[in-house]
């Protein structure tokens, strides 16, 4: 087994890979989910944390069951087998994650958190 520790290379070695697989048994809203999403691979996680809202199961991936090996693999094969069916997906990951959680959606999701909590909206009143 190898820890890589920090990686300075990771759109390099997830653009390497066909499918992305994250089989927690518990997770939260998953970067590593997302940084495979925008590099554009299908991802297979567990139905948990925050997984379902990053994964759409049957449009940019697929969501199984927690500790069900069968449902992984069955995922897994399904992907293995169907060149076109892993572009499909694979491109609207990356749709999804750039649309619905890029840089520029998560800035306009904090200026409208800012402008409903600050009196007088976003310019403070003036």
């Amino acid at each position: 087994m190898r820890l890589l520790g920090d990686r300075p290379d990771v759109p390099l070695v997830l653009s390497a890979m066909d499918l992305f697989v994250l089989p927690s048994i518990a997770e939260g809203m998953s970067n590593t989910v997302l940084e495979a999403m925008a590099t554009g691979l299908p991802v297979i996680a567990t139905r948990v944390g925050g997984n379902p809202e990053l994964v759409e199961d049957g449009v940019t991936g697929r969501l199984v069951a927690p500790q069900e090996p069968r449902g992984l693999t069955e995922a897994i094969a399904g992907y293995l087998e169907d060149s076109h069916l892993r572009a499909v997906h694979g491109k609207a990951s990356r749709q999804r994650a750039t649309e619905h959680f890029g840089l520029e959606r998560m800035c306009l999701a904090y200026t409208d958190l800012y402008s409903r909590l600050l009196p007088g909206g976003a310019t403070g009143g003036q």
